[in-house]
């Protein structure tokens, strides 16, 4: 995880293996979602082509910095003041030279770039449809919880537009939406290939799970992941 090294009176700057990495004090904070779902995109090579969406104050792709040789690495987030500090992640870890922030909204995005971009698509998305749930009274952890800016068909159309194809998109869910999720990719002529559950205890249901689509290949399930 990360380690807090000093701060001031809005944000934290914490260690992150090499980097150091700046978050805010209040509204999005980082857990420990993003560092599982890094693990399991691993490994990447040097000119894969990553795009991580939603990708809040950055910490996907510093972990994939860190991790991998991967040289382009493009995270796209929606809050203007979670994009800025991404950003400043990214300038402060002298990483602008693979990494590059984009402030906007990812359903724009085949709109942007070409189909067949990226052979690498990542994505921790909100866990919660539209309307699920109680609301956070803070906006940015609101749009991070929950389904306000998108939801998941509109994460597998745009995955489909913009995946090469020899390319793999991975993401992490709760357990309760794996028949949503699995259907939906399928819809848009992804097949599941790898997928991972992920347990916090054990005698119960898993509580999230991992998943990698591709164009084509066979569901491979992985030894389950015990927190």
């Amino acid at each position: 995880m990360v380690d807090t090294v000093h701060g001031d009176e809005k944000t934290l700057t914490e260690r992150l293996g090499p980097y150091s990495f700046i978050q805010g004090k209040k509204g999005l904070r980082t857990t420990q979602d993003p560092f599982i779902l890094a693990d399991f995109v691993l490994p990447l090579e040097r000119h894969d082509s990553v795009l991580d969406i939603g990708t809040g104050t950055g910490v996907i792709p510093l972990l994939l910095a860190w991790k991998s040789e991967v040289e382009s690495i493009k995270g796209v987030e929606i809050e203007r003041d979670v994009a800025e500090i991404a950003k400043r992640n990214v300038y402060i870890n002298g990483l602008a030279s693979r990494i590059e922030i984009i402030e906007g909204d990812y359903r724009a995005l085949p709109s942007i770039y070409q189909p067949c971009t990226f052979s690498c698509i990542v994505s921790n998305p909100p866990y919660l449809r539209k309307g699920e749930g109680r609301r956070s009274p803070l906006e940015q952890r609101a749009i991070a919880r929950e389904e306000i800016m998108g939801g998941f068909e509109d994460l597998a159309r745009v995955t489909d537009h913009l995946l090469t194809p020899e390319g793999r998109m991975a993401c992490i869910y709760p357990f309760r939406r794996l028949d949503e999720v699995i259907s939906g990719f399928e819809r848009n002529g992804l097949k599941p290939v790898r997928i991972r559950f992920v347990y916090t205890s054990s005698g119960k249901e898993p509580k999230l799970f991992l998943v990698e689509v591709r164009r084509k290949g066979r569901l491979v399930e992985e030894s389950p992941l015990f927190l």
